[in-house]
């Protein structure tokens, strides 16, 4: 590919071709959804001429870098056979990173977008952006220049943003925003920080909370995490597997994750639920026949709580656990259907209930 002057072949890069033969080996299980976010222009059109460290993209090369993302998705189109769904512009784009990084102010980010949703609509491609992966508490500073442009609004159909450990009022803040602007928020990325729990169920105990948390007061409909692995030479992260000894092992925050990605389907609705003082998210699935409610447990001691569906049944009931001890492991319970189902939450533990329902009079 031969760019004003920047010749690039992704298939040489022996990254993007690791990268794409994971999601070629995702695709053979499920629908993937690949969502592309750019990290750095390249840096010869940066103003720090590196692509590390921040730097901005400099104006005059705005649109050799929207010809040179058009070049991207042509690329994974005509070369791999298969569509970008999504497209981020910057990850972070508030922050200067030791990391490939770049930022951009709200106003260039949103001429950007202009410019670079028109060029790639010449190259035949309508991508979904998603802006602007930044965390709760500065994402709103990015919508509000976006949402004031007539011409740019219409092009972000998700708005993305990076969660973090501990409550937040941003969240509940999105819900009303996403709600009314009828837009799809995503929680992009959140990560576990390096040393914040003593034992291994602690860390994943909070992963939930966090999760949780989103869910019900943001009512994101797309919660990821960071990263499976932590890259070489990254500190002050925990990733979902560990590497004892160079060995790859699922930690107890990949279980505790599991609890809610392995049971509630893509298009599952969140319904209305209250557990008192416990964290608690149900579902209702696509099809309307069945419920999965994730509950957690972070005390010392076990609870019991009851699930009721009142004008309901729950039949066919199946309940998952992780705790200190378990790891994903099936929990037995009594097998009487009925509309109340009583449930021993263990301590310090993530419980998970699927059942199919049916209504009664």
């Amino acid at each position: 590919m031969y760019l004003n002057g920047l010749t690039f072949n992704f298939s040489d890069e022996e990254n993007e071709t690791s990268q794409y033969a994971l999601i070629r080996e995702a695709q053979k299980h499920s629908e993937v959804i690949v969502n592309s976010c750019a990290w750095t222009p390249p840096p010869q059109w940066k103003s720090n001429n590196s692509p590390f460290e921040g730097g901005e993209l400099l104006a005059k090369h705005f649109e050799n870098y929207a010809d040179y993302l058009l070049g991207y998705l042509l690329y994974y189109k005509k070369m791999r056979n298969f569509d970008v769904h999504l497209l981020a512009l910057q990850n972070a784009p508030e922050q200067k990173l030791a990391t490939p990084s770049c930022q951009w102010s709200a106003d260039n980010l949103k001429e950007f977008l202009k410019l670079a949703a028109g060029r790639l609509k010449q190259g035949g491609f309508s991508p979904r952006f998603m802006l602007p992966e930044v965390g709760w508490d500065q994402a709103m500073v990015y919508l509000k220049v976006l949402w004031e442009d007539p011409d740019a609004r219409p092009l972000v159909s998700h708005v993305s943003v990076h969660s973090q450990l501990g409550p937040s009022p941003a969240r509940a803040a999105f819900r009303d925003f996403t709600r009314k602007q009828n837009v799809k928020l995503w929680v992009s990325e959140f990560a576990m920080p390096a040393g914040s729990s003593s034992a291994p169920i602690d860390s994943g105990l909070k992963l939930a909370e966090v999760v949780i948390q989103d869910l019900v007061e943001s009512e994101c409909t797309a919660w990821i995490y960071w990263t499976p692995v932590i890259p070489s030479g990254w500190t002050g992260r925990q990733g979902l597997i560990d590497r004892p000894g160079g060995s790859l092992t699922p930690s107890k925050r990949f279980f505790c994750l599991s609890q809610f990605s392995r049971f509630i389907p893509r298009d599952a609705v969140r319904v209305a639920a209250s557990s008192g003082d416990l964290p608690m998210v149900v579902f209702r699935t696509p099809e309307y026949k069945s419920i999965v409610a994730v509950l957690l447990n972070s005390s010392s001691e076990a609870v019991t709580q009851d699930v009721e569906m009142r004008g309901w049944t729950l039949e066919r009931i199946s309940v998952f656990r992780t705790s200190e001890t378990e790891d994903g492991a099936q929990v037995g319970i009594p097998g009487e259907s009925g509309s109340r189902q009583s449930i021993l939450l263990a301590p310090r533990s993530v419980t998970t209930l699927s059942a199919q329902i049916r209504r009664v009079k």
